[in-house]
């Protein structure tokens, strides 16, 4: 987490503010007032400076000026104040603030505006990127969005990774629902305004879950047509990869041909398929068309709910010849995982300490780059064979 110098001369806000942020994992160094925070920031060099815009003497404005030119500091600063006007804030934002926020400010958003604020500096000068994964379910009611929820809170939560989910069924969407979020709209808006995206315009759109997981999504009304394009989404990711470390789409499967630029760049892409003949057949055109799209990107076959209707499932080494493929993970049926899921419990969570989410585990770190499994073959609930 960041090391944050909170600049304010009330000593409540002061506090107020380090308590949410130290909450939350954050080292937090505080200021009284300007030639104070000069001397800390210099001393101690923290990741993120939160400094008020209106303080007895040097106000924000002359600290800043100070910070940036006088100490030659580089370091994020996030402008906090009561001034609104927009000179005040193109002001600030000339002077080489990072963010301004107009109080009052909600925890979430400032801690929301750190995040962003200390990765794009993070990132600024560097050309290695998050991952991106795609999950893409080979027909409905098969749980990929499970799974594509599934892998983004291992990532998350189990290796301690900054993790963008993105759902990108506008108007059927159910990830924001199973996480028992509002989806907003969030992900509409910067698809249609992709000149204006940047790190402070994603955060303003992202969902917050936890500390390490973040959603973007939307729940459209079906009288409004919404078509996401692969340009405007391409832009998207490349600014969400600056900020995260992993992120994670949900695609619905009738979106694939249009996105063909899109999944091409992907780190790795996952089709979630259950072991029906319907399932073989849209699985063996999906793989089929991603071998095309994205030649060089790796497909992991995923056989999800195994065991919800035994008698019209093929047995797996049928369901492979037919495929031409090995299947390289099996989730079975978990009814109360599932019944949990509809509580807004992750999969992730339900699925501890059993087979299930041994395989699901698996799944998340190949697809996040976290660790290359030992041997090559099936993870068959979770165990290699």
């Amino acid at each position: 987490m960041a090391r944050v110098l909170v600049v304010d001369d009330d000593e409540l806000l002061v506090e107020l503010v380090s308590f949410t942020l130290e909450s939350h994992g954050h080292e937090v160094l505080t200021a009284e007032d300007g030639t104070e925070a000069i001397e800390i920031a210099t001393r101690e060099q923290p990741d993120v400076v939160v400094l008020d815009g209106m303080m007895p003497g040097a106000d924000g404005l002359d600290v800043l000026r100070q910070l940036r030119r006088e100490a030659g500091m580089t370091l994020p600063v996030i402008m906090l104040s009561a001034r609104k006007q927009e000179r005040d804030v193109v002001g600030g934002l000339a002077e080489g603030a990072t963010d301004y926020l107009v109080k009052p400010v909600t925890g979430q958003e400032l801690r929301r505006t750190i995040l962003t604020a200390g990765k794009a500096e993070e990132h600024a000068e560097q050309t290695v990127n998050g991952r991106v994964g795609a999950v893409i379910g080979a027909r409905g009611g098969v749980g990929a969005s499970s799974v594509a929820t599934g892998i983004a809170w291992a990532i998350a939560h189990d290796h301690r990774k900054q993790v963008a989910l993105v759902d990108l069924d506008m108007h059927f969407g159910t990830v924001a629902l199973s996480l028992d979020l509002e989806p907003g709209n969030g992900l509409r808006s910067a698809l249609e305004n992709a000149e204006r995206i940047d790190s402070l315009f994603v955060a303003s759109a992202l969902v917050h879950l936890s500390d390490n997981l973040f959603v973007l999504g939307g729940e459209e009304p079906l009288d409004q047509p919404f078509t996401v394009e692969s340009e405007p989404l391409e832009l998207l990711l490349a600014e969400l990869r600056r900020i995260f470390d992993m992120v994670v789409l949900d695609v619905p499967r009738h979106m694939v041909p249009g996105l063909g630029p899109v999944l091409a760049a992907m780190s790795g892409l996952a089709v979630v398929t259950d072991l029906s003949l319907a399932g073989l057949r849209d699985t063996v055109r999906i793989r089929s068309g991603l071998t095309r799209i994205a030649p060089d990107v790796p497909v992991r076959i995923v056989a999800s709910r195994v065991g919800l209707e035994k008698g019209a499932e093929l047995p797996p080494p049928e369901f492979e010849k037919g495929l031409g493929a090995k299947i390289d993970h099996v989730l079975a049926e978990e009814p109360k995982a599932a019944k949990a899921a509809l509580n807004g419990k992750p999969l992730a969570t339900m699925l501890t300490g059993k087979r299930g989410g041994q395989a699901l585990s698996l799944l998340a770190r190949q697809m996040g780059g976290i660790e290359t499994a030992a041997r090559a073959g099936r993870s068959w609930f979770g165990l290699r064979r």
